[in-house]
């Protein structure tokens, strides 16, 4: 708008209040840009916040007259993108610690694991799905991780680490089952 480069000089020249009327101006077409790219509406106020604060902490290093508001979406763009990235490393280390956790559970569990709960797990995995049982060889036996195990079967990570999870769930069931069944005289 043609108003902009004189509110932004007047800024530059030290006048907090022009900034009011270009936040005013700017704001509700920032935050739609910042709404149709967002995963999570949550984001949509805290980019469109920063990227106000940002805009006037740098408004010295702005031209005033190009596009003020180009300028505002080029910042909530780098300011989301490295939200994500921040947001996917976060998930990715809670992943690896989870399957970490899981994998020192079973670890324990098979410790435990007497001759009755070994010959019911056996059995419990005989009534298994031939790509249930190769799943968990490849990842319990062959000690592969989720990541290979993903990628030789052109699935995601996730997917690879609930269906493990789904499948210990199963094979524990099975075999308390078993043990109920055993204690009971079945």
């Amino acid at each position: 708008m043609s108003d902009d480069a004189e509110f932004v000089r007047a800024v530059q020249r030290g006048d907090q209040q022009a900034f009011e009327p270009l936040l005013e101006r700017h704001l509700p077409q920032l935050r739609a840009f910042i709404a149709l790219r967002a995963p999570v509406p949550h984001l949509i106020d805290e980019i469109s916040h920063e990227s106000f604060v940002f805009a006037y902490r740098n408004i010295h290093g702005f031209q005033a007259e190009t596009s003020f508001s180009a300028w505002l979406r080029a910042i909530a763009s780098n300011l989301l993108r490295a939200e994500l990235q921040r947001h996917a490393r976060e998930q990715a280390g809670r992943s690896r610690y989870e399957e970490w956790k899981l994998v020192q559970s079973q670890a324990r569990a098979s410790e435990r694991l007497d001759a009755p709960d070994a010959e019911y797990l056996a059995q419990c995995l005989d009534r298994m799905g031939a790509g249930a049982r190769e799943l968990l060889e490849e990842r319990y036996r062959e000690g592969r991780d989720s990541a290979t195990m993903a990628g030789m079967r052109k699935k995601s990570l996730e997917w690879v680490r609930i269906t493990l999870f789904r499948l210990r769930q199963q094979l524990k069931l099975c075999v308390e089952q078993k043990l109920k069944e055993a204690a009971s005289g079945h």
